[in-house]
């Protein structure tokens, strides 16, 4: 029986290219998307390159839509062994800090930082039974002077602390779930306006460079990736 993967955010952008590659790994991949048409027509794509794809609704700015969510996935894919919380909004990504209202960032932590821890907990007794992992899509949180989104990083920043801190949680409980994360770089989609450069990666490339290293046969629980292979440090300042 094929394995399966909840990803989220998954009809466009990574997270349909990862959907793509975990599919041609034999996987059967769960397509969440908050738009039904979107989600719906990213399935047909998939299943026409021989992948075996499902839709699943998931609003992370809509508790209500996480809990249906996590019902059918209990009763209908209980052998789900991966969750890849991948969707995110971005905010303003050029308007300065000191500029942004509470509601905007209270919208980008939403859906970024409470719908994701929400969805993965309630999925934690699924993934625990099938001995699962979690895989975060994230950034570097560091300083840079050509990236500086405010609530994005601020959001990120927040999943990369869920990240390393369930990870300890799990290892002293001795919980079978592994979580970790891992920074593709920049990448054109939709959340960024399509940005283009030389320091940019398509979506396809993006996708193949994380399933790469979900299929790499390591275990990377508490590790928070950078696209070039290095795990970020930051007790050592290393992002």
């Amino acid at each position: 029986m094929a394995k399966k993967v909840f990803i989220t955010g998954a009809n466009k952008g990574i997270g349909k290219q990862v959907a793509y590659q975990m599919g041609k790994n034999g996987w059967t991949v769960l397509i969440g998307a908050r738009d039904e048409s979107r989600g719906l027509a990213a399935v047909d794509e998939l299943k026409a390159e021989g992948i075996d794809a499902v839709y699943v609704n998931i609003d992370l700015q809509h508790p209500e839509t996480i809990s249906s969510a996590v019902s059918v996935i209990k009763s209908q894919h209980s052998d789900l062994a991966m969750l890849i919380n991948n969707a995110a909004i971005p905010g303003d990504m050029r308007k300065p800090g000191y500029e942004f209202t509470l509601d905007e960032l209270r919208e980008v932590m939403e859906t970024n930082v409470f719908g994701t821890f929400d969805l993965t907990q309630q999925l934690l007794p699924v993934l625990e039974k099938n001995n699962g992992r979690i895989l975060n899509v994230s950034i570097p949180i560091g300083m840079s002077d050509f990236f500086n989104p405010f609530a994005y990083k601020m959001s990120k920043a927040a999943l990369n602390t869920i990240t390393q801190s369930l990870a300890q949680n799990f290892s002293q409980a001795a919980k079978p779930i592994e979580i970790f994360a891992i920074m593709p770089g920049g990448t054109t989609t939709d959340l960024n306006g399509n940005m283009t450069g030389d320091f940019m990666k398509t979506a396809p490339e993006a996708g193949k460079l994380i399933a790469d290293i979900i299929f790499d046969g390591q275990n990377h629980n508490s590790e928070i990736i950078n696209f070039n292979g290095k795990v970020a440090d930051y007790n050592n300042g290393l992002f």
